[in-house]
């Protein structure tokens, strides 16, 4: 009687462990199945163009009606693409509107807002210098020894100030196609 008790017992066994492996297997398996239903959406990121830091507390409209407003990380979560029309808006930047053919990107940047002037016009004329002081001002200049030119030829051989010509080309094109 025990040899029968001894092999059912290890039949028992057997079996509780082939269930325990079997579940965990559907268990996996189906957590592995919902990460890809959750990871649906696409994670944009909203930046200031000149600093590419992220932004807070823009505003995201949908034409669809949906809006959200983006926390510290500058972050939000684009699940479909059934709108026409997206609207971002900071009180210090650019409003910037984009089409949802658009969206295939996962950094928007943003233009801050700055107060420019389309036109300057001088009415005043300029103040006439004393003769005097001229003189004494091209007398100081000759005395020591500098004499300007019309092209410095040394900012060639500065970095920064190629740097800064490439920024300006970049941004010029950003503004070409914001």
């Amino acid at each position: 009687m025990q040899a029968n008790d001894t092999q059912a017992d290890k039949t028992s066994y057997l079996c509780l462990q082939m269930f325990k492996r079997f579940f965990l297997l559907t268990v996996w398996s189906l957590a592995a199945l919902q990460v890809p239903a959750q990871s649906k959406g696409k994670v944009i990121v909203v930046a200031d163009m000149e600093t590419r830091r992220p932004l807070r507390d823009v505003l995201v409209y949908l034409d669809n009606g949906d809006q959200v407003k983006l926390g510290w990380q500058g972050k939000f979560m684009l699940y479909h693409y059934k709108f026409k029309r997206a609207t971002f808006s900071h009180p210090d930047y650019l409003k910037r509107v984009m089409d949802s053919s658009e969206m295939n990107v996962d950094t928007i940047f943003l233009i801050p807002n700055c107060q420019t002037l389309n036109e300057v016009v001088v009415t005043a004329k300029a103040p006439k210098i004393n003769p005097q002081i001229g003189k004494s001002i091209q007398e100081a200049a000759a005395a020591s020894g500098v004499k300007p030119s019309g092209k410095d030829f040394l900012s060639l051989l500065r970095p920064k100030d190629r740097k800064r010509k490439k920024l300006g080309k970049k941004t010029m094109e950003a503004l070409e196609n914001y």
